[in-house]
């Protein structure tokens, strides 16, 4: 078997931060700086921007506060460095608006959810996501969790995410216990959809998803965790489902595109999950037709330094939970999940819009 970073014989787990730099905060009087200024409100009303800095802000403290919250429970020192950001410059999307201000925002807001997930603080999903109530979506609102014009499934995810922030408050105020599969907002999962925003199904996955992550951060995830993180039995086929679910061994296949950065594959795992795989394909990671990775990466081989695991070959099959740290997995058969939370499948690439081709993963747990 190849090494997953130097293509000899070998298996590895590789797993190393990914990212960019820091920005300016305000700052108190003396220099010291204040939890409203750390946490940019919207507009005294939270009633969103379409600004693309505050934008940046929002998506990257989610972001931020995965990864922090990932480093505290595994024991690792904080490891904030200034490369963490590069995630945000990989996602980026022209609808977010100018690029420099979203990651100025981005870089900013990273920093203050790192810091936050580390140290175990509540954090200010309240301000930063919540919606004013669970009923429709305000689509006039703007933000980073607002539908955009024009419509993408990716705004099924931010919606879901706003949506979960306010479930779980609301849950979380009444004192009962977590259960995002039970709220109305969870089981119709089409909240803010469009036609305009593709197919349906697709939309209500990526909404799902989104909605349990943010059902944990409005509850708040320690809690959450110490209430069984939301489960209750439930086993589902074909959608979301949780490792903790079946009485006897599950199976799932994931198709990971090659022009898709990060695809989930709708499975809650936990830390210490045993899993076994099965991988198959090959993906084009750039427009030149010699540039081809089976999952272990580049077969030529090749590294990429913007690539979010840049000493592993370009091309290979990744992983994370949530938006924590990338690890390889290549041609792996067998792999130990690092943390809990929501598995993402990926590519090793610091440009996947000229992808081809894609990676067949059979999952069993």
């Amino acid at each position: 078997m190849k090494n997953l970073i130097t293509g000899s014989r070998a298996v590895a787990v590789v797993i190393v931060l990914s990212g960019l730099s820091g920005s300016a905060v305000v700052l108190r009087a003396g220099g010291q700086q204040g939890p409203q200024d750390r946490y940019p409100t919207r507009g005294g009303q939270q009633s969103g921007s379409q600004d693309p800095r505050q934008h940046g802000y929002e998506h990257a403290y989610r972001d931020g506060a995965d990864r922090g919250r990932q480093d505290r429970e595994a024991g690792r020192r904080y490891n904030f460095k200034d490369n963490d950001y590069q995630s945000g410059a990989l996602e980026y999307q022209g609808s977010f608006g100018d690029k420099a201000q979203y990651m100025s925002g981005y870089r900013e807001g990273f920093k203050a959810g790192y810091d936050d997930g580390y140290y175990d603080r509540p954090g200010q999903y309240q301000q930063l996501y919540a919606r004013p109530s669970d009923g429709r979506w305000d689509s006039t609102r703007g933000g980073a969790n607002t539908p955009r014009s024009g419509g993408s499934i990716d705004d099924a995810f931010d919606t879901g995410y706003s949506s979960g922030v306010t479930a779980g408050q609301q849950d979380q105020r009444r004192n009962v216990r977590s259960n995002y599969r039970g709220t109305p907002a969870y089981q119709n999962a089409d909240a803010g959809y469009r036609p305009g925003a593709g197919d349906r199904n697709a939309y209500t996955l990526q909404f799902r998803d989104g909605f349990e992550r943010g059902y944990a951060d409005g509850y708040g995830r320690t809690q959450h965790s110490s209430d069984g993180g939301g489960y209750f039995p439930t086993p589902d086929p074909t959608g979301h489902i949780d490792t903790r679910d079946g009485q006897k061994t599950t199976t799932r296949t994931i198709t990971v595109p090659g022009n898709q950065l990060w695809t989930t594959t709708n499975i809650r795992v936990n830390q210490g999950d045993p899993f076994q795989l099965q991988v198959t394909g090959e993906v084009r990671f750039s427009a030149n037709a010699n540039d081809r990775a089976a999952s272990y990466g580049s077969v030529t081989p090749k590294y990429l330094p913007g690539s979010p695991l840049p000493q592993a070959l370009a091309g290979a099959l990744i992983g994370r939970i949530d938006n924590g740290l990338p690890f390889g997995i290549g041609n792996q058969t067998t792999l130990s999940m690092p943390a809990s939370g929501i598995l993402y499948l990926g590519i090793n690439d610091d440009n996947v819009s000229n992808n081809a081709g894609e990676f067949k993963v059979v999952l069993t747990w």
